[in-house]
């Protein structure tokens, strides 16, 4: 009776534990299996069918080899965690630069986006031509638009700026300060984001920007990734160090490069949305800014801003909301992104 007594206790003791231990497994999954996936293009943003992809196991020293589709895209699924991947691709003898995916982020989907300098571009067998601008596919396959512009006689590595417009706007909205930022020796580069200015065709339909877009995770941020990537695969720029100006919902996407991106050294958000840009985020987890100067109409707003910032931050009160292209010229805001520059960069 004494040893049914005390297996009874032990029994009624060890419940709650196991109750406890249920509970934390359900609140900490622990490592999920890992998904790569992305788009190789070329140079110019034109999607290469039939590159080949290399995922290397660096534990193992297992590689294995993936082929893109039609659009340039590759996937590969349920990897196993807690492991360092090396990915690269390689178009006829053509190689892009290695990207690894880090066995410490607890991350399921990892995109990773390649381009490799491909001298001639196979459409019927003409080149592109070179006054064009830089075409490029989101991974959802929307065709974004760009220009992209060096200084004349600044030596490599030459500082870099993506240009990101407002709701409604396009990169034409940049032409006067992107030669400001020309003329001191900055390469720029200004998109179209989708559904504006050329960028309104997804998987060759049209699509056209709708005010949902200004609160979903799933469309504007999808188009900084290929952005990003297509600036720092130019030879010239210094690739480790990009800024990033935004205006309105291009200032929401610059808070989101600079916490995402370890490229993004500082940003300037011109009239950023607080409550916008966590959504787009995805969550405040998730909006994480390191460096930014905010243009704001207002200090309370600019002051809950700030406290998502981790330094180097300031905020600049513009009473009045205005276009991007107003904006800059005012001279209290180019003067202050000017000396922000000079500060962070």
């Amino acid at each position: 009776m004494k040893s049914l007594a005390t297996l009874f206790l032990l029994l009624l003791t060890a419940a709650p534990a196991d109750a406890q231990f249920i509970q934390r497994r359900r609140a900490d999954p622990g490592p999920q299996a890992k998904n790569v996936k992305g788009a190789v293009q070329d140079m110019r943003g034109r999607p290469l069918a039939d590159a080949r992809v290399f995922v290397r196991d660096m534990k193992s020293n297992v590689t294995r080899t993936l082929t893109t589709d039609a659009q340039g895209l590759f996937s590969i699924f349920a990897l196993p965690p807690n492991i360092d991947y090396e990915v690269y691709a390689d178009f006829k003898g053509q190689s892009s630069e290695k990207k690894f995916v880090s066995g410490f982020l607890n991350r399921q989907d990892n995109v990773l986006n390649f381009q490799i300098e491909v001298a001639v571009i196979e459409t019927g067998g003409i080149a592109a031509s070179e006054d064009a601008g830089p075409e490029f596919n989101t991974y959802d396959l929307v065709r974004l638009h760009a220009s992209f512009e060096l200084p004349t006689g600044v030596p490599a590595p030459i500082p870099a700026v993506l240009l990101l417009h407002g709701y409604g706007e396009d990169r034409t909205v940049w032409d006067a300060f992107s030669n400001q930022l020309l003329s001191r020796g900055w390469a720029v580069m200004t998109v179209d984001l989708r559904g504006h200015g050329e960028s309104k065709a997804k998987n060759r339909q049209p699509i056209q920007a709708t005010a949902e877009w200004r609160v979903s995770s799933q469309e504007f941020p999808q188009d900084l990734d290929p952005s990003l990537d297509w600036l720092k695969a130019q030879p010239r720029i210094d690739n480790s160090k990009i800024v990033v100006i935004g205006s309105d919902v291009g200032a929401n996407l610059a808070l989101i490069a600079s916490g995402r991106f370890p490229e993004v050294r500082t940003v300037v958000a011109i009239n950023p949305n607080l409550t916008e840009g966590l959504a787009m985020a995805g969550s405040a987890q998730d909006f994480t800014p390191k460096s930014a100067l905010l243009v704001v109409s207002d200090q309370a707003q600019g002051d809950r801003l700030k406290t998502y910032v981790t330094a180097p931050s300031r905020v600049l009160v513009v009473p009045s909301a205005r276009g991007t292209a107003q904006s800059v010229a005012e001279k209290s805001v180019f003067d202050a992104i000017f000396q922000w520059l000079k500060e962070t960069y």
